[in-house]
């Protein structure tokens, strides 16, 4: 017999068909140490909650704060006090993210007007002045103010939206061509950029800011002296906005990063840690509402035990890799022969036919499991691999002129029995004589019917038949000296 080789493939097969088994340690092992999650958090809460019993009623929240401070050290409490700030930080960026106009805008697709206005005064020497002063006055919140008022927008998210600064240049676009030409205007031109999702929305804005600048400009003439504000350009189009993407990209992952990072601190809070954090946030939520207000120790959170989801994961991918990993020490140590073995490699004889068995009705884990076992083979039913294993056997024994074979094993019983019997049926019709001979290895008469066979196959079930069998069978066929046909396997 050759050294048996390990087949990966199957080995993974075999594991994945014991999947009823793998879900039994999946729960078992969530719910064994999802109880002691359980058990050893009542523990500490119990361990906690003991020393309060002493505390007067009246103890106050700050108190309670203090004792905290004083029994933890400063990486932990440093640890807490980082997730607070860092929540804060998620709480400000998260509503800025879904209230930002800005920042719901679709970058590929924005719409954008431009406005662009010249400055002319008596002295060419305060053109540009007055460039600089209305360039300031249309990013100020006054410009805002007035724009929230207008048009019902956050004055806060309205600077997002309006931009100006001052220009020397004026770039034409051809409508009939695809041509631009530069038109320089002097340095007294200040250019308005506004954005929005769509064109009316827009201009809508561009209608309020051009209101603005208009009472600006009256304010402004009898302030610093007449001069003329003419809106040389209007321009509204659809742009990708590649500033306002990487923005977008930048917040969104600040905010992910935060919240990522919040979640993993908070996971790995001790309980001291987590009543820390409790009083500091429960505190900011009541000083934010009625400062200076002491609240009794009644009045605090009090902590109760519960179940860790680490615990709970752990457990289960902690089982069911023993238990697979059972499986595959089982596969490897299998003295039995498996339905995945080849005769010919392992023993030297042909391997005539792997009988299969009915299927029957199978859920789709199976199936799939199943399919996966005989990827790459062809599968065929147990009809076929009988028809097929019957030539196999009657163009064997006509080649060699044999009238009178036997079909033995070491465990008919096990279902090779009926397989055996079909064959003998077909084959006696051929004219050849069958004898079904069952442990003969251990059976005195089943050896000495041997004596009159002229060749043999072995039939053996798989899972059933040792492998020391097979090689006890194949040599007491040797020194019979009948002729070995070849084996089958029967699932």
């Amino acid at each position: 017999m050759q050294t048996r080789e390990i087949d990966l493939f199957d080995m993974i097969a075999d594991v994945l068909s014991h999947w009823r088994g793998l879900i039994v340690a999946l729960v078992l092992g969530a719910v064994l140490l999802g109880g002691f999650s359980y058990m050893k958090s009542l523990r500490t809460v119990q361990n906690v909650q003991q020393p309060e019993t002493v505390v007067q009623e009246e103890t106050t929240v700050e108190e309670r704060l203090t004792r905290l401070e004083q029994s933890l050290d400063d990486k932990s409490r440093a640890t807490v006090l980082t997730v607070v700030d860092d929540e804060k930080e998620y709480d400000l960026k998260k509503t800025y993210s879904e209230n930002s106009i800005y920042m719901q805008l679709n970058p590929l697709q924005t719409v954008r007007t431009e406005l662009i206005y010249q400055v002319q005064t008596a002295d060419a020497n305060k053109d540009g002045q007055l460039g600089a002063l209305y360039t300031s006055l249309l990013n100020n919140v006054g410009l805002y103010d007035w724009v929230a008022q207008q048009t019902g927008i956050e004055a806060g998210y309205v600077g997002e939206l309006i931009s100006a600064e001052t220009v020397s240049t004026l770039t034409i676009q051809s409508k009939t061509e695809k041509l631009q030409q530069e038109m320089f205007l002097g340095t007294n031109c200040v250019k308005v950029s506004i954005l929005q999702s769509d064109a009316e929305t827009c201009q809508k804005l561009a209608e309020a800011v051009k209101t603005y600048i208009s009472e600006e400009q009256k304010q402004l003439n009898d302030e610093l002296g007449k001069h003329a504000l003419i809106l040389v350009a209007e321009d509204t189009g659809s742009v990708m906005n590649k500033e306002l993407m990487d923005e977008q990209i930048q917040c969104r992952n600040e905010i992910a990063s935060l919240q990522s990072t919040i979640a993993t601190a908070k996971a790995d809070f001790t309980e001291e840690q987590k009543q820390y954090y409790e009083l500091l946030t429960w505190e900011e939520a009541e000083h934010s509402e009625q400062p200076a207000q002491n609240v009794t120790a009644e009045e605090n959170p009090v902590p109760t035990p519960a179940v860790s989801k680490k615990y709970v994961l752990l457990g289960a991918v902690l089982f069911a890799f023993v238990y697979a990993v059972v499986i595959c020490m089982v596969y490897i140590f299998n003295t039995r022969l498996r339905e995945s073995d080849e005769l010919q490699s392992l023993y030297g004889i042909p391997q005539i036919g792997l009988v299969v068995r009915e299927s029957g009705r199978k859920v789709f884990l199976d199936k799939w499991v199943d399919s996966l076992r005989h990827y790459g083979k062809r599968k065929f039913t147990a009809e076929q691999s009988m028809e097929l294993a019957f030539a196999a056997i009657k163009i064997t024994a006509v080649k060699n002129g044999l009238n009178n074979i036997c079909l033995m094993g070491c465990n008919m019983s096990a279902g090779a029995d009926k397989v055996c019997e079909s064959l003998k049926a077909a084959l006696e019709k051929e004219q050849i004589s069958v004898s079904v001979l069952d442990n003969v290895l251990y059976d005195a008469e089943a050896m000495e019917k041997m004596d009159a066979m002229q060749g043999a196959v072995l039939v053996e079930k798989s899972g059933s038949t040792l492998y020391n069998e097979v090689a006890g069978e194949l040599e007491l066929l040797k020194r019979q000296d009948i002729t070995v046909l070849g084996g089958i396997i029967v699932e």
